[in-house]
């Protein structure tokens, strides 16, 4: 992800005497050094950050959603499968809770931002705005996904008596060994690593447009 540094740069446009921005190690990002106090400026960045802070910590919630759903994979492959599969029930639970809970906040900082596009008169910094938004709202509905995905993967689970499984080795019989290796894979019928990708790509994508827009229009030109 390249987008934490940027962070830091973008909170500059509505602060009086900024900080430099960490160096980022895959790529520099040039510092907001002196900037303009603006209704446009200061949605972008009240709202743009409104957003994308609370969609990186997300990121981060299913980076460990990533590690328990390869442990689910394999659970019945384990001696101790019941502590395993309840183990990771409970991780997945705290973590869809923590994924949903994040939603409405997140939905009403991008509608504010798609506001603050109306704060310009002028159509490139507008454009800039809307784009940005699209493609917030592009990684917001893909993280929204996952997370609706993975309270019903929740429900499923806790609604699986697994003190009375007897499973076969592997924890599949010999129907469910038939199948293609997808179906038997909780990442590809969740499409996670996809729906991952395209949260990644937008939100890189949100930032350079949203950053673009504070150089272009929130700094002024010497």
């Amino acid at each position: 992800m390249l987008i934490l540094n940027f962070l830091t740069a973008l909170l500059a446009v509505v602060m009086a005497s900024p900080s430099p921005s960490a160096s980022p190690a895959e790529r520099e990002l040039p510092t907001i050094v002196t900037v303009i106090s603006s209704p446009y400026c200061n949605s972008l960045a009240d709202h743009f950050n409104g957003a994308m802070l609370p969609m990186l910590a997300n990121d981060r919630v299913l980076d460990g959603t990533s590690v328990q759903l390869d442990t689910l994979n394999s659970v019945f492959h384990q001696t101790n499968y019941v502590q395993q599969y309840l183990q990771v029930r409970d991780s997945i639970e705290r973590q869809e809770t923590t994924l949903n809970n994040s939603l409405a906040g997140i939905s009403k900082n991008i509608g504010q931002l798609q506001d603050g596009a109306a704060l310009t008169t002028d159509p490139k910094a507008k454009s800039q705005v809307t784009q940005a938004v699209w493609d917030l709202q592009t990684a917001y509905d893909h993280q929204r996904q996952l997370a609706i995905d993975l309270m019903h993967l929740y429900q499923a689970m806790l609604n699986y008596n697994i003190a009375r499984a007897n499973p076969a080795m592997g924890g599949f019989d010999e129907r469910e060994m038939t199948e293609a290796p997808a179906m038997r894979d909780s990442k590809s019928w969740l499409h996670f690593d996809n729906q991952r990708a395209v949260i990644d790509r937008s939100e890189d994508q949100a930032v350079d447009i949203a950053y673009s827009a504070a150089q272009n229009y929130c700094v002024p030109k010497k």
